[in-house]
């Protein structure tokens, strides 16, 4: 609060440097939300009007809602009922009758890395971009098929990955959100569209120079900017990010290990998930619902899938529409309580059997 800077300035600059070092990326653009994130890289990528991106039905609206304000038509596939993350075969079933679909966006449900080895195979055989939705999973890492770990953010099968820093993220800006890349140019892009398209490095000027103060618009940009007091925070936050992963999967193992009567979360052996959600499946889950807010205990439901949202009312898929008839996230955060937890476990557990 000190420093001569408030809004953009160099803590925006050292917090995308250790972001980027963080996850094993090239390049980190930060910018005001997820959604803004969402929005700019599909800008990046030209996705032409007319032109069709996949997606997945179970995800907060911004996914696709980023698809259309960039001038392109969401498709929705189907889910994998176990992981919860966009099908692979799904998506190759819908290319054979949509050649004009130019990219992919899988979303890491709830911390859960997606198939992003498939997904890469279908996007580079069929000239496809992918930007991964990765809003729930900053923390995260995976073994690929050659036993190399990746952590999510290091675009080794997607040309950037999207993180969210909203409050209830694995760690937080206030808002805020982050494009990463380890691609030069969409990098540079990415940077000028946050900022009114607007361009103060000589270097890139179409015209001649009149002074110092001299800036030139060269693409229709947005005010999608991160403060400097974002970033200080953002940087703060990055240094406890592995202690916030690690206690959240800890409270997940005490869930996995004590909670024997509901449908639990599916984990792949070889991905270790940052468990931004723990979404069970249980029936009669509005009277379970209610019975715990009773209690004091909030849980949520995520998500409704985007495809029965009136704005997009789109053909039902029978595995997205299957799972929002039971799911339902329990509390999980850094700073859940022990006597929290055993709260919901116990409580869930007697309501669970009268239900």
């Amino acid at each position: 609060m000190e420093s001569d800077w408030l809004t953009q300035g160099p803590n925006v600059f050292e917090f995308e440097e250790k972001l980027a070092h963080y996850c094993g990326a090239q390049f980190a653009v930060v910018v005001s939300n997820g959604t803004a994130a969402l929005h700019l890289a599909n800008l990046a990528l030209k996705a032409d009007a007319g032109s069709k991106v996949i997606t997945t039905p179970i995800s907060f609206v911004a996914t696709c809602n980023s698809v259309l304000y960039a001038g392109s038509t969401p498709m929705f596939c189907d889910i994998i009922p176990e992981t919860l993350n966009i099908n692979p075969v799904a998506v190759r079933k819908c290319l054979r009758s949509n050649p004009d679909v130019v990219g992919i966006i899988p979303v890491h449900m709830g911390g859960l890395i997606a198939d992003m080895e498939a997904l890469s195979e279908i996007a580079k055989a069929n000239d496809m971009w992918v930007i991964e939705d990765a809003c729930h999973a900053l923390g995260g890492s995976w073994l690929d098929s050659k036993g190399v770990e990746h952590r999510v953010g290091d675009c080794s099968f997607s040309d950037m990955t999207v993180f969210s820093f909203h409050p209830v993220k694995m760690i937080t800006t206030g808002e805020g959100g982050a494009i990463m890349t380890n691609n030069k140019q969409l990098e540079e892009k990415i940077a000028l569209l946050r900022s009114h398209g607007i361009s103060k490095n000589s270097k890139d000027f179409k015209n001649d120079s009149d002074g110092d103060w001299y800036y030139e618009q060269q693409v229709l940009g947005f005010n999608y900017r991160l403060t400097d007091i974002q970033a200080a925070l953002g940087i703060s936050q990055l240094k406890r990010l592995d202690s916030f992963v690690e206690k959240r999967r800890e409270i997940a193992k005490r869930y996995l290990n004590e909670l024997k009567n509901v449908t639990l979360p599916y984990q792949h052996p070889d991905a270790n998930s940052s468990w931004h959600l723990f979404v069970v499946k249980i029936k009669d889950r509005k009277a379970v619902y209610q019975q715990l807010k009773v209690q004091g205990i909030m849980t949520q439901v995520h998500y409704i899938p985007v495809t029965q949202q009136p704005f997009y009312h789109r053909e039902q898929l029978k595995n997205s529409d299957s799972f929002y008839q039971q799911c339902l996230s329990l509390p999980i955060y850094a700073d859940l309580t022990s006597q929290e937890h055993s709260k919901v476990i116990k409580s869930l557990w007697k309501i669970n059997q009268n239900c």
